[in-house]
């Protein structure tokens, strides 16, 4: 928990909250498709689907915890990360004028290093599993 506290900044909030809403409605999508196609036995979406999609976004930051804790998958080689971090390095953005925001130093997701990431992974997941889970328990508390 210290070495999440050192990590963390101010300018982790933006791209938590971004990712957090994109999760959120891609979830949301999927859950409207689920109800509308698949759920033939008429299990309520608030109660069943949200405490499952808050689960995956449990297991999602549980996955992003141990991965800021240093577990890593090793199948790429040395050669496969550099090469991998080399086109990431490569990539242009292009960006307009924003006269609102114009003394505002917005940092994007991909500008962040590995650990501000990881740790901005984790909180979007932790958030949006909270978004889900909430509905989910106060559904099951008045059935």
């Amino acid at each position: 928990m210290k070495k999440m506290r050192t990590i963390f900044s101010s300018v982790l909030i933006r791209p938590t909250i971004y990712r957090s809403v994109t999760r959120c409605a891609i979830m949301l999508v999927l859950l409207l498709l689920w109800d509308k196609y698949i759920n033939k036995a008429g299990m309520p979406v608030v109660q069943d689907g949200c405490f499952v999609a808050a689960m995956v976004f449990f297991g999602l930051a549980w996955m992003a915890y141990l991965r800021l804790d240093g577990v890593r998958v090793r199948y790429l080689t040395e050669e496969e990360k550099r090469q991998r971090s080399e086109r990431k390095k490569k990539r242009k953005r292009l960006t307009g004028d924003i006269m609102d925001y114009a003394d505002e130093h917005i940092v994007p997701f991909d500008e962040l290093d590995e650990e501000q990431q990881m740790l901005c992974t984790l909180l979007s997941n932790l958030l949006s599993g909270t978004v889900y889970f909430i509905p989910s328990l106060i559904s099951l508390s008045l059935h």
